[in-house]
C-alpha cells in the first residue's frame, strides 16, 4: 500500500517513529500511547489544512497485509483491550507493521521506521 507522509523536514532514508510527539500535533497523541509512531495519509493530497503548506512529501510503501484496520477491528481488539495503549502495544507484539483508521480521511500509524521510495518537494 502506497502511503505519503508530509513534513517540512528533509529525511534521508526513513520515516522514523523516534520523531513522535516532537510537534505539537502528536503531542496529544502521546497522552493515549507512549508507543512511538509515525503518521501517514493515504492520499497522495495532504487532507488535513496544517499539512497543505508542508514543503516535502515522502512516499513510502507498507504490505497492506501488515496493516490492521481498526475501522474493521476483524479480530475484536478493541473490545478486548482496557485503552488505545494497551490496544497499540497489543497490535505490535502481533507483528503488525501499522495499524489504519478514518476520521474523514485515512490515517495510518506505523509502529517502525518505514524506507522512502520517493521524496518530491512539493512547496517552497
Amino acid at each position: 500500500m502506497r502511503l505519503y507522509h508530509f513534513t517540512d523536514k528533509i529525511i534521508k532514508d526513513k520515516v522514523k517513529v523516534k520523531y513522535f510527539a516532537d510537534n505539537i500535533y502528536t503531542q496529544k497523541d502521546k497522552q493515549a500511547s507512549t508507543l512511538q509512531r509515525a503518521f501517514f495519509f493515504a492520499d497522495d493530497i495532504a487532507p488535513e489544512y496544517r499539512f497543505k503548506a508542508c514543503k516535502y512529501r515522502y512516499t513510502v510503501n507498507i504490505d497492506s497485509k501488515r496493516i490492521y484496520n481498526l475501522a474493521k477491528d476483524s479480530a475484536c481488539l478493541i473490545s478486548k483491550s482496557k485503552n488505545i495503549d494497551k490496544l497499540l502495544k497489543e497490535l505490535k507484539r502481533l507483528d503488525y507493521i501499522a495499524a489504519s483508521y478514518n476520521i474523514g480521511y485515512d490515517i495510518i500509524i506505523a509502529f517502525y521506521d518505514i524506507a522512502i521510495s520517493k521524496k518530491e518537494l512539493i512547496s517552497c
